[in-house]
């Protein structure tokens, strides 16, 4: 099943950043390790079945009870304005951007993932990319990465897709 595929490949990657936090005290993802945030997004804006998220909550449902992927101490998100991605889009001429529309229909859902994850676990969303880069120590590690009941009262505060 698609939902196994991804829950098992952002596993490997929560692992690999769980192994550098342990040699360095930081490790820094490109992405939210749960990743759930896509799936939501598409069915919230109607172009995905809501069944597909549905298998990836109950996917990594089970992957935080294992202690096998979990959430960030920390997420930067940016949401450049629609001028200035498009001003982005037309300065690249390394690819076409076929699907720029969808992703631009994707900014106000990833909002709202995000808003509803900083009410729930405060502390844990920052609105902006540092201009200095990461120092540490920039952010503690929080003890509720694997917390089972927060990931369902999270869950539960999502706005709901259709």
């Amino acid at each position: 099943m698609q939902a196994d595929f991804w829950c098992e490949a952002n596993c490997a990657r929560w692992d690999a950043a769980v192994d550098r936090e342990r040699v360095s005290g930081l490790a820094v993802c490109d992405d939210d390790p749960l990743k759930l945030h896509y799936s939501w997004s598409l069915a919230r804006i109607g172009v995905s079945d809501p069944q597909r998220w549905r298998h990836e909550v109950a996917a990594n449902r089970e992957a935080v009870a294992r202690h096998r992927v979990g959430f960030a101490d920390l997420v930067l998100v940016s949401l450049p304005s629609l001028a200035e991605l498009t001003r982005r889009r037309e300065a690249d001429t390394t690819r076409r951007r076929r699907n720029f529309e969808r992703h631009i229909r994707l900014a106000e859902p990833l909002r709202e993932w995000y808003e509803t994850l900083d009410r729930v676990r405060p502390g844990t969303v920052r609105w902006n990319l540092p201009t200095e880069g990461v120092a540490e120590p920039w952010h503690p590690t929080r003890k509720d990465r694997y917390d089972l009941a927060l990931f369902d009262r999270f869950i539960e505060a999502l706005p709901s897709v259709p």
